[in-house]
């Protein structure tokens, strides 16, 4: 009899209340996840963005550098096109095994009207992580145009097959 007033008295929470618990926990769980993922997607793509500005930054120099010590001239028409792994030997630190692609460089054209008679140089950067493509331009109406990560696109990675972008050879 004294073992049934014992246990009358103790105090303890029920198996409802329990699973109570748990299903509450879990869906601040669910809600906390919801409003981390974007966040997480909005900095992979900001991350990938800044590395393709690098890219452009890296292939300015790499086309003064050649201008000066190997005469290159990017034409109007033709353009260059730069892999990413050439331009980390030298003018860009990244990591290949992170990142490929190319960078476009054509010569922009002139402005109606302008007598300026230096050159641009139109810089599109076509660079991908596996995930996320960078697809934007270095350069527009003659005024440095930063890539930010909303010009960065999901893709499918298969369809990457490593070769250059139209009008590269």
């Amino acid at each position: 009899m004294r073992q049934n007033m014992i246990l009358k008295d103790s105090h303890g929470f029920t198996l409802v209340e329990l699973l109570a618990v748990i299903v509450v926990l879990a869906i601040v769980m669910l809600l906390a996840v919801q409003a981390i993922l974007p966040q997480m997607t909005l900095a992979r793509k900001n991350a990938l963005a800044i590395e393709a500005n690098s890219a452009i930054e890296a292939a300015q120099s790499y086309v003064v550098t050649k201008a000066l010590t190997e005469g290159l001239v990017v034409g109007k028409d033709d353009g260059l096109c730069v892999k990413i792994s050439t331009l980390a030997d030298g003018f860009y630190k990244v990591d290949t095994t992170k990142y490929s692609g190319y960078v476009k460089i054509t010569q922009a054209p002139k402005a109606p009207g302008s007598t300026s008679t230096s050159t641009n140089y139109l810089y599109q950067v076509y660079l991908q992580n596996g995930q996320y493509m960078a697809n934007g331009k270095g350069l527009e109406d003659n005024k440095q145009v930063n890539i930010t990560g909303d010009q960065i696109d999901e893709y499918d990675a298969s369809s990457f097959n490593g070769t250059p972008p139209e009008g590269c050879k």
